[in-house]
């Protein structure tokens, strides 16, 4: 009987490093996974967030507002939680026109969103009767 020489397989040495390799890709799989998890999971707090926000831009457009500028504050009541909001009012280069930038949160001190927008001046009663063709 002729035995060979010659082992068919691995050695061990082959088999711990594929095992380490395994290991690595293993780590990074799972720390991309439970990063992916907790995005998702503060997903619905930002939208809240950006709808309050943009529900603030909004109003103080459609209520044509020419808010002094400096920081104002408050509180929201949406999805069955307390939401704060900070509102920064501030001058632009365009005489007409004011930056808002509203930041909203959980917590007054820690925003989730912040979103910017413009105001346009509201035109005064007298300069609206000056437009009108008169009769």
């Amino acid at each position: 009987m002729i035995v060979s020489r010659y082992h068919h397989g691995f050695t061990l040495l082959e088999i711990l490093v594929a095992l380490a390799v395994m290991v690595i890709a293993m780590t990074a799989l799972w720390k991309g996974l439970s990063q992916g998890i907790a995005v998702s999971q503060g997903l619905p707090d930002r939208v809240v967030a950006r709808w309050i926000a943009q529900n603030r831009i909004t109003l103080r457009q459609a209520m044509g507002e020419w808010p002094d500028p400096r920081t104002y504050t408050g509180s929201e009541q949406m999805g069955g939680q307390t939401w704060y909001w900070q509102e920064k009012v501030a001058t632009t280069e365009q005489t007409q026109m004011r930056s808002i930038e509203v930041s909203v949160g959980p917590e007054a001190d820690k925003p989730l969103t912040s979103l910017q927008g413009f105001l346009h001046k509201p035109e005064t009663l007298s300069a609206i009767k000056s437009t009108v063709p008169q009769g």
